[in-house]
């Protein structure tokens, strides 16, 4: 399988119908030696059917379209408080708008603002989606972020879940270790703690994932 980490940013369609391998896509330090950026442009892992693909940064519009069975980290985290009254939810958030669209199976870890009008004709799969109500995301706040029409449940964590959650985001946590950011992982070990206290899974009724 192929390997690639990049530090810096992604452009449109970065792992599209991947079968496998691993994609990382991490800040990269610029000429003051500030970490930025690690973000990917549109139709991120467009319809990959395997493989484990990472973005430090945030996604651009349609993010894990058609996933197929990849498993994706997305660790853009909430910077300020949402302010969803403001409208433009998409201007403001980590995934750009219409993420997990025609989603049949795989796995996605969000730890940021999932963006407005996801999961719509969702079939199949699994979103892990952190909700953090010290700025506004909440349960509701992802209601509001689920398209008109979509046919999606948002619950606890069960058994499964828990592990799920463990095994991404410990993954997550290594990649970012193994290359000189150590500094960023130090808050996501609370979460690593308790998914249960952190995250939600977001996924089709009839999905027995």
């Amino acid at each position: 399988p192929v390997n690639i980490l990049v530090e810096g940013g992604g452009q449109d369609g970065v792992g599209k119908c991947a079968t496998g391998g691993t994609v990382a896509v991490l800040k990269g330090l610029n000429h003051n030696g500030v970490r930025l950026d690690g973000s990917v442009g549109k139709s991120f892992a467009y319809g990959a059917q395997g493989g484990f693909f990472i973005v430090q940064g945030d996604a651009d519009t349609r993010a894990c379209i058609r996933l197929s069975g990849a498993d994706v980290v997305f660790g853009g985290e909430v910077k300020a408080p949402l302010r969803d009254d403001d409208g433009g939810l998409g201007a403001r958030a980590n995934l750009k708008g219409y993420a997990f669209e025609y989603m049949t199976s795989g796995r996605a870890l969000v730890l940021g603002d999932p963006g407005p009008w996801m999961c719509a004709g969702m079939t199949g799969g699994t979103i892990y989606q952190r909700v953090q109500p010290e700025v506004g995301l909440t349960v509701s706040a992802l209601r509001r972020r689920i398209a008109q029409g979509s046919v999606v449940d948002i619950g606890l964590l069960d058994e499964v879940g828990v592990q799920d959650v463990k095994e991404m985001l410990q993954r997550y946590i290594e990649v970012l270790e193994n290359n000189h950011q150590a500094e960023a992982t130090e808050h996501l070990y609370r979460l690593l703690e308790r998914p249960q206290d952190h995250f939600v899974k977001i996924s089709p009724p009839t999905n027995l994932n």
